[in-house]
């Protein structure tokens, strides 16, 4: 690797599932810019990804706008930079292509133990395959529980249960019966046991599993009632899938010979980035980040300085459809859709989206069925790292989301919309933000590069960001309350534009509205709430000034309440679901 202070030009790729993009960065006039990038769909093999090929196809279309040459005769990478049309200083990776962790979860109880291992593996890309404990197979006996495992074939069994000196014979019998069914697996097959319970119990797990698995033993996920600690837990899970599956795709050994740092998971990547918006930021608000492809759905979240990941492995708008149809039915997709549409409709679509994952939607239909499933995808994501949120300083209504200064969407199937005020509605269904937040747009897929490119070169990522890396999709303006009967007014606001111009407007609970305000023009917002609602400045009623800057999608104001109502009637819910389509301007 050239030394850091020589480094000009980054090449930077992220294989995806579904879609291998790959970027340039380089120094223009004494800063870092991002020059241009290329996008490809991600091969697929008997063997595999092959990513590699995805990386050549995605640096070619690089290559045709810049001349620049990237391999030499044999397809290796020319690094360090020959001459400014020749190689590259720097190349960095992160990868999310490949299948999840498939983890089953033993535990006691399901808001304690059982909630927390799942929030453990939410933190890395595993997908939990069965839940072994709680209410649903409290009753389960020690043959159906061995059963189960075999059947499943996890990679990881999560022993979880106990807080630190409490409940014993239950969560040894826990790790007989997954010891039992590891011995009864094939030794190459067998899954690793994590355990992550009641830490008094370690040694006598460790002599019940003996050498028949591989046993990793790491803190209580839930060492008291009321405290939970999965960041170990998470960092062994992460550990075990760079091992046993993205280590293993063919392609990542090439990877790592021309990557002066490690190849990263996008999903660690995004969640640095997310963590520097933060430092720009409001500390006393948090930054969210939402990051949907064909395969994965990720949103990373800070709040009081603290990352928190989630990732939905195996779910995406390409892949995992069928699963979320067969777990919650598919009202949970169809009720964001403004047609009437069958359940064979949406399955159709859905293998067929699997069966042709770079598809684009042909008609209308598709494409609110593309982004129904975004937005059932995000929700059930945020369902799962919602309760990690409690007690942050952003968290001021426990059910609700946080206060967010900033909500960064990523993800092709958000960011190529054919209008940008569709993205902004499945963000606002799904996310449900309140206060004042601004919706920002990664048009480009620079989010999990700058992330990882700071492994590299920390200044590039800072000045590719500062030059204007990412777009404002729109400000929300999002009264929350609940005293106020529909119509009735509930937020009182004037908009002072650049020009000199003032616009008065009043807010009645139930608007879903968009102001003017265009990209690159700022405004300052003066909002009077009404008694015992909140907009963010201080609690109920409370209000103030702040400065706002205009996006693709204007200034949204919207008073639809939280949590988001929807109608119970299906037609109904169709009416509802169109009118907001053509509020926003989608």
């Amino acid at each position: 690797m050239p030394e850091d202070r020589r480094i000009g030009s980054i090449l930077v790729v992220d294989c995806g599932t579904v879609m291998t993009k790959a970027l340039l960065l380089d120094r223009i006039a004494g800063e870092y810019r991002f020059v241009a990038s290329g996008e490809a769909p991600t091969p697929r093999t008997v063997d595999g990804t092959d990513i590699i090929k995805g990386i050549f196809h995605a640096v070619a279309r690089i290559s045709h706008v810049t001349g620049r040459q990237f391999f030499d005769e044999i397809d290796d990478l020319i690094s360090p930079q020959v001459t400014r049309q020749q190689g590259v200083d720097a190349f960095a990776a992160t990868v999310s292509a490949g299948e999840p962790l498939q983890v089953v979860v033993t535990g006691l109880v399901d808001d304690l133990s059982i909630s927390s291992a799942r929030r453990a593996a939410a933190g890395t890309y595993s997908q939990v395959s069965a839940i072994l404990g709680g209410e649903k197979s409290a009753n389960l006996t020690d043959e159906e529980r061995v059963r189960e495992i075999r059947g499943t074939r996890p990679d990881v069994v999560v022993l979880a249960g106990g807080i630190d000196g409490g409940a014993e014979r239950p969560v040894l019998d826990s790790a007989k019966a997954a010891t039992l069914a590891c011995a009864m697996m094939d030794r190459g097959k067998r899954p690793t046991l994590l355990y992550a319970g009641n830490s008094q119990l370690r040694r006598q797990v460790t002599e019940i599993v003996g050498d028949e698995a591989e046993l990793r033993v790491v803190e209580n996920v839930r060492p008291t009632l009321e405290k939970e600690r999965i960041w170990d837990a998470r960092q062994e899970l992460q550990t075990l899938f760079r091992q046993r599956k993205m280590h293993q795709i063919p392609g990542v050994a090439t990877l790592r010979a021309w990557s002066p740092v490690p190849i990263m998971p996008t999903a660690q990547a995004f969640g640095q980035l997310i963590q520097y918006l933060w430092y720009l930021g409001d500390p006393a608000s948090g930054v969210l980040g939402i990051d949907i492809g064909g395969g994965n759905t990720t949103i990373a979240a800070v709040f009081d300085e603290q990352l928190h990941m989630t990732i939905q492995g195996g779910l995406g708008v390409a892949f995992g459809g069928g699963r979320l149809l067969e777990e919650r039915g598919s009202e949970c997709i169809a009720c964001w859709i403004p047609e009437l549409i069958q359940e064979h409709e949406l399955e159709a679509f859905m293998l067929l989206k699997g069966i042709h994952p770079a598809s684009i939607p042909q008609t209308d239909l598709e494409l609110w069925m593309e982004q129904s499933l975004a937005c059932a995808a995000i929700r059930g994501t945020m369902e799962i790292a919602r309760p990690g949120w409690k007690g942050t300083a952003a968290q001021v209504y426990p059910d609700l989301t946080p206060i967010c200064d900033t909500i960064l969407i990523s993800g092709g199937p958000l960011t190529r919309v054919p209008r940008p005020g569709q993205a902004a509605l499945v963000i606002l269904n799904a996310v449900q933000p309140i206060g004042v937040s601004t919706l920002i747009l990664d048009r480009y897929g620079l989010a999990p590069a700058l992330g990882n490119v700071a492994a590299v070169k920390p200044l590039a990522a800072v000045e590719a960001l500062d030059a204007g890396g990412f777009t404002n999709l729109a400000t929300v303006v999002a009264p929350v309350g609940d005293t106020a009967d529909p119509g009735d007014t509930v937020l009182r606001m004037n908009v002072s534009y650049e020009d000199g111009g003032v616009l008065e407007v009043e807010v009645r609970r139930g608007d879903l509205e968009v102001l003017p305000l265009p990209l690159d023009q700022e405004a300052v917002l003066e909002l009077h709430p009404a008694k015992g609602y909140d907009v963010g400045l201080g609690g109920p009623g409370t209000g103030g000034k702040r400065q706002v800057s205009g996006g693709m999608a204007g200034l949204i104001i919207d008073a639809r309440g939280r949590p988001l109502p929807l109608p119970s009637q299906p037609a109904e819910c169709r009416g509802q679901v169109q009118q907001w389509l053509y509020d926003i301007g989608g």
